[in-house]
């Protein structure tokens, strides 16, 4: 037992005292860092891309909830046609001055086209904003 004590101390401090990783420890190291770097960078590849999808249907929702609550607060049927991104015109969302506000902020950073029936049919990209990912439709249409 004493013995096979003494190889592997002697073994384990290496020659004339060194200590170290080796190459091939490196090498293994590196590889399996690789490894698990490619692993994540995989998974997060689509999370951009959806993220601004996830963004612009929610401002859809906020929007639609907006002419909705509009609507009910002013006791209408029918609201002006519109294509715009400007939320105090035609019909005010926003109100900059006070109350009541229908939408959280404005401007948009999309043009909305609604009916006369308030339902939004058609969501696009402003001049100067950002274009509009595919998947952000307004629901019902």
């Amino acid at each position: 037992m004493q013995a096979l004590y003494g190889y592997f101390s002697k073994n384990l401090r290496g020659r004339k005292g060194q200590s170290g990783f080796t190459l091939i420890e490196l090498l293994v190291v590196v590889t399996i860092l690789g490894v698990l770097a490619a692993i994540v960078t995989l998974s997060l590849v689509g999370i951009t891309t959806n993220a601004e999808k996830q963004a612009c249907l929610q401002e859809y929702k906020t929007v639609q909830a907006g002419l909705d609550a509009y609507m009910a607060y002013h006791d209408l049927t029918t609201v002006p046609t519109a294509s715009t991104n400007n939320m105090a015109n035609p019909v005010l969302l926003y109100n900059a001055g006070g109350a009541p506000t229908f939408v959280r902020n404005s401007p948009t950073v999309y043009t909305y086209t609604w009916d006369a029936n308030g339902r939004i049919t058609d969501i696009t990209a402003s001049s100067g904003g950002p274009a509009k990912p595919a998947g952000c439709v307004p629901s019902g249409v």
